[in-house]
């Protein structure tokens, strides 16, 4: 099985708001980031399309699910790490340390990244080991945590890892090739 982790395009509050859980539309050049993932993604054995059901990774998942003639599915499983008090918030106003701060204490009226985890791992687990290529759209910290666990990382190193820190529009293929073996290929 192969998996396409995609991350939502650019939206107006990209890399300067936290908007986890907020539903912020994609801005023209993440409508572009769009497309440019459905020409990337449409010539591939694609035959699911899964997305956070927050718009702009279901506007992000749209023109490749069109393209294949495949509906969205959505999961709220693959939702933004939930910000609470923080939603809203410039990251300059904040200079907010995630990790440190939040790894297991909830941010006040929103979650832990260790909920992101869990929440991760049990979408992982629903998918049926098979042949099909999925393509799954979804966030910046949640998609770290994907990768974390298809990584055979525990929370922590996951958390601190720096390997994989996904771009809008950006997608990475994780290949399955058995339980405990996974091939990571950087495809955009």
């Amino acid at each position: 099985m192969s998996l396409f982790l995609i991350r939502h395009g650019t939206t107006t509050t990209s890399g300067q708001t936290f908007a986890g859980r907020s539903n912020v539309p994609l801005n023209d050049e993440g409508q572009r980031m769009a497309e440019d993932i459905m020409r990337d993604l449409a010539p591939l054995s694609i035959e699911r399309v899964v997305s956070s059901p927050l718009s702009r990774a279901m506007e992000t998942a749209r023109p490749l699910a069109e393209e294949l003639g495949l509906d969205i599915e959505t999961d709220p499983r693959l939702m933004e790490f939930d910000f609470g008090v923080y939603e809203g918030r410039t990251k300059k106003e904040l200079g907010l340390k995630l990790r440190k701060a939040h790894a297991h204490d909830p941010v006040p009226g929103g979650e832990a990244l260790i909920d992101v985890w869990r929440r991760a791992g049990e979408f992982l687990a629903s998918l049926q080991p098979s042949s099909a290529h999925v393509a799954v759209v979804g966030h910046y910290w949640l998609n770290r945590m994907i990768f974390g666990h298809v990584s055979c990382m525990d929370f922590d190193t996951a958390c601190r890892c720096r390997k994989y820190r996904p771009n809008t529009g950006s997608i990475i293929e994780l290949r399955f090739r058995d339980p405990s073996c996974t091939t990571l290929m950087s495809f955009r």
